[in-house]
């Protein structure tokens, strides 16, 4: 079968990793690069690409079968629409687009076109994730009660040095946390209300630093998350999973998950139950049974997925609409923490 040829659009951090997993997948080669900084150019011409300044003039050449927008996030829209209207299937970048609008008119576009807009929620292809979600969804712990998660880390200084990063929407709910509410309801299903608390007491910009989160699922169970980017702690999915080479692998939990005949801690995948239906109680020692799994390679997973989705071969796994749904969750956790109020994230 021949290779789906991909076209990258903005070849910063996040763009030459995605072209690295194109490199690497088994069915899509990497055929174009639209930037419009010399060093993207540069880059375009040591991976024997051709380079162009914008997704209109790579159009004229109908180089590629699908895109990948690694672009600015409030770009977004605009650029999935013009894929949309060439015909050309796009996998963008989280968040999906800034605002709930937005979104909405990406889900719209799919919709009336027909052609597929997918979300980098790259994670859905963590093998660990994977792990967990069928745990959950299989019944193995009965019925999910409740689920538990943290992301602490302590962002080095210079981080925010940039300025948008300490401004609304530049902190870790809609830069982080988004990916951490998209794998809970990849695994937990959807999020119905949300309560939150919000602090910038640490490092005292205008954006928050830390967040205490809750949640309640279509399915009853509920949800805790606490996030803060400004205090040193081994529990994050990025420190725990050893997934992302940039960070340390300090293997701990950071996800923990109660139902009503068991329990799973992630990513170390310990599956903990009692012995036997009559001594399933407080009193009596719980047995763990451990499966290790590695996380895998997800982005070049995700990009293989694209190309499968461009043949039609596979069903979008974190579709427009699913993005647009894991933003407006995330969202609500903004509102809801403004607000003081619970907040639906059907009502964004």
């Amino acid at each position: 079968m021949a290779e789906i040829n991909i076209g990258l659009v903005g070849a910063g951090v996040i763009g030459k990793k995605h072209a690295l997993a194109v490199e690497n997948s088994n069915n899509c080669k990497l055929a174009a690069i639209v930037d419009v900084t010399t060093e993207a150019k540069k880059h375009a011409r040591a991976l024997g690409v051709p380079f162009f300044a914008s997704l209109e003039e790579l159009f004229q050449g109908r180089l590629v079968d699908g895109v990948i927008l690694a672009t600015p996030s409030d770009l977004h829209k605009n650029q999935g629409v013009l894929c949309a209207k060439n015909n050309i299937p796009a996998l963008i970048e989280k968040p999906l687009a800034t605002t709930i609008f937005d979104a909405e008119a990406l889900v719209t576009i799919a919709q009336q076109t027909g052609i597929p807009i997918i979300s980098g929620h790259y994670r859905r292809f963590n093998k660990q994730i994977e792990a967990a979600r069928n745990v959950i969804q299989s019944g193995d712990i009965g019925r999910l009660i409740g689920v538990s998660a943290i992301w602490a880390m302590k962002k080095h200084d210079e981080y925010y040095d940039v300025e948008w990063r300490t401004q609304k929407g530049g902190g870790p709910i809609l830069t982080n946390l988004i990916h951490d509410i998209d794998c809970l309801r990849w695994i937990c299903g959807d999020i119905e209300t949300v309560t939150a608390h919000v602090s910038n007491e640490t490092r005292g910009f205008e954006v928050e630093d830390s967040a205490a989160i809750t949640m309640q699922f279509s399915s009853g169970a509920l949800g805790s998350i606490f996030l803060t980017d400004a205090g040193p702690s081994p529990w994050s999915f990025e420190a725990s999973t050893g997934e992302n080479q940039d960070f340390a692998h300090l293997g701990n939990c950071c996800y923990r998950f109660i139902g009503t005949e068991g329990s799973l801690d992630f990513p170390k995948m310990g599956l903990w139950k009692y012995p036997s239906p009559d001594r399933a109680a407080w009193h009596f020692p719980m047995l763990k049974t451990q499966k290790v799994i590695g996380p895998g390679s997800p982005l070049v997973s995700q990009v293989e997925h694209f190309g499968k989705v461009i043949n039609n071969e596979e069903e979008p796994r974190s579709s427009a609409r699913d993005a647009a749904n894991t933003l407006s969750a995330t969202l609500a956790v903004l509102e809801a923490a403004k607000t003081g109020t619970v907040v639906s994230p059907r009502k964004i």
